[in-house]
C-alpha cells in the first residue's frame, strides 16, 4: 500500500499572500518528491462554500502552519476560527501545528507560543538578511516533520498488522484447541501459520499457553518434563548421554507427552549451547586528546570483543564481555587531579581473565531475575526511580545485588557475583592511566554526570538529572559501556581507608568478621560530578543504603564448558 503524504494546511493573512507564496515556491520540491501535499484557501473552486472547504481542509490536514504576523493575529477568522481549531486538533494529537514567524510581532501569550516555531528560533523571516534563506530553514523544518508523521504512521500501522496477526492466530488455535488438546496435524498446520503471519516463537507459545490454560494438567506435566531435563542437563551436560535419554522417554509416555513438544524442549537447550558459544561484536570507542590547558577533541574509533549471551526468560539477555587478563597499577598518582588520599598508595595488581557484564544491570533483567524463586531474600520487581526497560536499575542495595547474582548462578549452573574493586577497575581503564578510560577528561557527549561542572580540559555540558539507558555513549577498549557516570556499581569488597594491606592478586578485599561494614562503589553517577566519575575514585555506603543513584553489573570467572 502506497504512503499517503502528509496533508499540509495553510493558515495565513491574505495581507501576507506575497510570503506565503514564496514559502510554497520553496515546499514545491517536497510535494514533487511526494514528501507532503499542500493546501490553501486558494485551492477552492469557484462556486464552493470557501468555509466549508477550509473547515473540511483543516480538520483533514496532518500539519497546519500558522504564518504569524500582525495581520495573521489581527484577523478574527484566522485567530478565532483556523488557530482555535489548529489548537484542538493538536492539543488531540490529530495534527501537528507549527507556528511559522513572518513578521516580528507580540505572539508570546498566543496559544501556540508553547510550539516549536519556524524559523530556527523563531526569528521572523523578515528578519533574516536573506530571505530565501528564512524560507529554506523553514522547508526543512516541514520537511523533518513529515517524515516524522510517516515513520509514526509506518509504525502504527506495524503494530497494527502484527496485533492482527496475532489475533488471527489466536483463532485458529482456539478453533484446535476446542476439545482440549491440538493434535499433530493441527500442530504443523499452526507452524505454517507462524511462518506465514511472521510471528515468532515466543508469541505463538503464549498464544497456544494462554488459549490452553483451562487445561493446565497437560501444560503442567510438560514443566515437571522440562524441569527434570534441566536438572539432567545440568548435571550430565549436553548431548545427553543415552542412559539419561531414556530416563526423558519414560517421563514423557508417562505424562503422555506429545513428540513436538519434546523436541520443542530440545531445539531450545540447543539454541541455549549455541548462543552461549563465545562470539565477537564491533562497538565505538573515544579518545580524548587535550589540545590546549583548556580546551580538547574527541576522536571516534572501532572496537571489537569477545563475548557470550546469557539467556533469561522472556527473550531478555546478558551479554557477557571477555576481559583479558593483566596486571596494572590500581589507584592514582598524587599528581591527578581531585584525587583522594584513599586510592593510595598505587600498587600493581594482577588479574586473572573474567567475564563482565557489557552494561549495568537493567530494569529488565532485575524484572526476570526477581521473579526466580528467592535464595536468601525477596527482590522488588520494579525498585527504581527511573523507569525503563533499558535503564539500569537503581535503588538496590549491595545485599539485593547478591541475591541477584545468587538467584542466576542457581539458574544458569555458573557463577555469577560481584566484581572485586581491582577487577572493576582494571575493566574501566582497558589499558589506560589517564583519570578516565577515554583520556585526561570527560565530557557529557561521553557518559552520563552533572555537566555543570568540568574536570580538567573539558567544558560544561548536559546535566541530564536522571539515568540513561544503558549503551547510550562510547564504550571503552574492553567494550564496556557506562563504566564513566549513569550509576554508582556496588563492589563485592569491604571498605578500606587507603590500599595499605589490599590483595594483588584481583581478588575482594572483604573482612568476614564485619558483616556490617560499607561496601566499596565505583563509577559515578548521574547525579555526580566529573571527578567522581574517575577510574580510580572510590565511593563507600552502608550495604543496605538504597539510592536512586547506584545499582551494580555482574561478573563470572569461568565458563562451564
Amino acid at each position: 500500500m502506497a504512503e499517503v503524504s502528509p496533508k499540509v494546511f495553510i493558515s495565513y493573512s491574505h495581507k501576507d499572500e506575497p510570503l506565503k507564496n514564496e514559502l510554497i515556491k520553496h515546499l514545491i520540491i517536497l510535494k514533487r518528491d511526494k514528501v507532503i501535499s499542500l493546501w490553501h484557501d486558494r485551492e477552492i473552486s469557484p462556486g464552493v462554500e470557501w468555509d466549508q472547504q477550509i473547515n473540511a481542509n483543516l480538520q483533514t490536514a496532518d500539519i497546519i502552519l500558522l504564518l504569524v504576523s500582525s495581520d495573521f493575529i489581527a484577523s478574527d477568522y484566522c485567530w478565532g476560527v483556523e488557530v482555535n481549531t489548529a489548537i484542538a486538533r493538536h492539543n488531540a494529537g490529530n495534527a501537528r501545528v507549527i507556528p511559522v514567524i513572518l513578521r516580528n510581532v507580540m505572539w508570546q501569550s498566543a496559544p501556540f507560543a508553547k510550539l516549536q516555531a519556524l524559523p530556527t528560533n523563531a526569528k521572523p523571516v523578515k528578519s533574516w538578511p536573506h530571505e530565501d534563506d528564512a524560507f529554506t530553514d523553514i522547508a526543512q523544518g516541514i520537511r523533518d516533520a513529515a517524515k516524522e508523521l510517516i515513520q509514526e504512521r509506518q509504525q502504527k500501522q506495524a503494530r497494527a498488522n502484527r496485533e492482527a496477526a496475532l489475533a488471527e492466530y489466536r483463532r485458529k488455535v482456539v478453533e484446535f484447541a476446542a476439545d482440549g488438546e491440538i493434535s499433530l496435524a493441527e500442530s504443523f498446520i499452526l507452524q505454517d501459520e507462524q511462518k506465514r503471519l511472521g510471528l515468532t516463537d515466543q508469541e505463538t507459545e503464549k498464544i497456544r499457553e494462554q488459549v490452553l490454560e483451562p487445561y493446565g494438567i497437560y501444560k503442567e506435566n510438560l514443566d515437571k518434563y522440562r524441569q527434570f531435563f534441566t536438572q539432567l542437563v545440568e548435571a550430565q551436560g549436553y548431548p545427553l548421554p543415552e542412559k539419561a535419554k531414556g530416563e526423558l522417554s519414560k517421563l514423557q509416555n508417562y505424562y503422555s507427552l506429545k513428540d513436538e513438544d519434546i523436541d520443542r524442549i530440545e531445539q531450545e537447550q540447543k539454541n541455549i549451547e549455541q548462543q552461549n558459544q563465545s562470539q565477537w561484536f564491533e562497538f565505538k570507542t573515544a579518545k580524548v586528546t587535550v589540545i590546549s590547558g583548556t580546551s580538547c577533541i574527541v576522536n571516534y574509533s572501532q572496537g571489537k570483543a569477545e563475548f557470550f549471551n546469557e539467556r533469561l526468560d522472556h527473550g531478555i539477555n546478558l551479554e557477557m564481555v571477555a576481559i583479558p587478563g593483566g596486571q596494572f597499577l590500581m589507584g592514582s598518582p598524587e599528581s591527578e587531579e581531585k584525587r583522594d588520599s584513599d586510592e593510595s598508595p598505587q600498587h600493581h595488581v594482577k588479574i586473572q581473565p573474567f567475564f563482565m557484564g557489557k552494561f549495568p544491570v537493567t530494569q529488565a533483567q532485575w524484572r526476570v531475575v526477581a521473579a526466580w524463586d528467592k535464595v536468601n531474600i525477596d527482590l522488588d520487581p520494579d525498585p527504581s526511580r527511573f523507569k525503563g526497560n533499558n535503564r539500569p536499575v537503581e535503588c538496590v542495595s549491595w545485599d539485593h545485588a547478591v541475591e541477584f547474582c545468587h538467584r542466576l548462578s542457581r539458574r544458569t549452573n555458573k557463577t555469577y557475583r560481584l566484581p572485586s574493586e581491582a577487577e572493576w577497575e582494571y575493566a574501566c581503564r582497558a589499558g589506560t592511566t589517564a583519570p578516565f578510560c577515554f583520556g585526561e577528561t570527560l565530557t557529557t557527549d561521553l557518559a552520563n554526570y552533572d555537566g555543570n561542572f568540568t574536570y580538567g580540559a573539558g567544558s560544561k555540558g548536559e546535566y541530564r538529572k536522571q539515568t540513561t539507558d544503558v549503551g547510550s555513549f562510547p564504550a571503552n577498549l574492553f567494550g564496556l559501556y557506562d563504566l564513566h557516570g549513569n550509576i554508582y556499581e556496588w563492589c563485592e569488597d569491604v571498605w578500606h581507608d587507603n590500599y595499605n594491606g589490599a590483595p594483588n592478586d584481583g581478588s575482594a578485599w572483604v573482612n568476614n568478621k564485619d558483616e556490617d561494614a560499607r561496601r566499596l562503589l565505583r563509577g559515578g553517577s548521574w547525579y555526580g560530578l566529573p571527578w567522581y566519575c574517575r577510574s580510580a575514585n572510590r565511593v563507600r555506603y552502608a550495604r543496605g543504603n538504597r539510592y536512586d543513584d547506584v545499582g551494580f553489573r555482574v561478573v563470572i570467572a569461568v565458563l562451564r564448558t
